[in-house]
């Protein structure tokens, strides 16, 4: 009699510990969940660019994206992947916004990752903001951080650019947001 009832509690509590386990982990991961998801509403960002400004910054595409404290703007190439943080404006020197870059480059023979490449830069207002494959421009704006304008020449053309929320580039994971914005002809030009 007492055999079965001894083997009964040896699987009872390993079982009873699995369960608990498993209900704990439940009920963390959806927070965790919760806090790194974004959302960002991407039509608040968008403007029609000026004339004033196409004058002063050249050939661009016909919208421009206006950067604010929290949301990091997302960059997309090809295989290449980027996030850019704008950090702060800068006064009393010719550049006048500091960001955070980081760039992930093509996965080799499609199994190895690819370089990863990160940095702090500076930008004058109507300068590029340039790294790796990536050029944009930037104006500054009162009131705010400025806005990016995108270039309409060769080099960016089919870059898509998505913005996510968060205060680091490592919360957005440009390989898990699925709407982006494509930069190119008037006719390849979309969702």
């Amino acid at each position: 009699m007492n055999r079965p009832s001894s083997t009964w509690r040896r699987l009872a509590i390993p079982a009873s510990l699995t369960l608990v386990a498993v209900w704990i982990a439940a009920q963390v991961a959806p927070s965790r969940a919760a806090e790194s998801r974004a959302h960002v509403r991407l039509v608040r960002l968008l403007g029609e660019v000026p004339d004033s400004d196409r004058a002063v910054l050249g050939h661009t595409h016909d919208l421009r994206l206006r950067l604010e404290h929290g949301n990091v703007l997302l960059l997309r190439k090809g295989g290449e992947f980027a996030a850019v943080l704008p950090i702060e404006g800068v006064t009393g020197g010719k550049d006048s916004l500091r960001y955070f870059y980081y760039v992930e480059h093509p996965a080799f023979l499609w199994v190895f990752p690819g370089q990863k490449d990160k940095g702090l830069k500076t930008v004058a207002d109507g300068g590029s903001i340039v790294f790796n494959r990536f050029e944009l421009k930037w104006r500054s704006a009162p009131g705010g951080l400025g806005w990016i304008y995108f270039p309409d020449d060769e080099a960016s053309r089919n870059m898509r650019f998505s913005v996510v929320s968060g205060r680091t580039v490592d919360e957005a994971d440009p390989k898990d947001t699925k709407y982006w914005i494509e930069l190119g002809s008037p006719e390849a030009s979309g969702f």
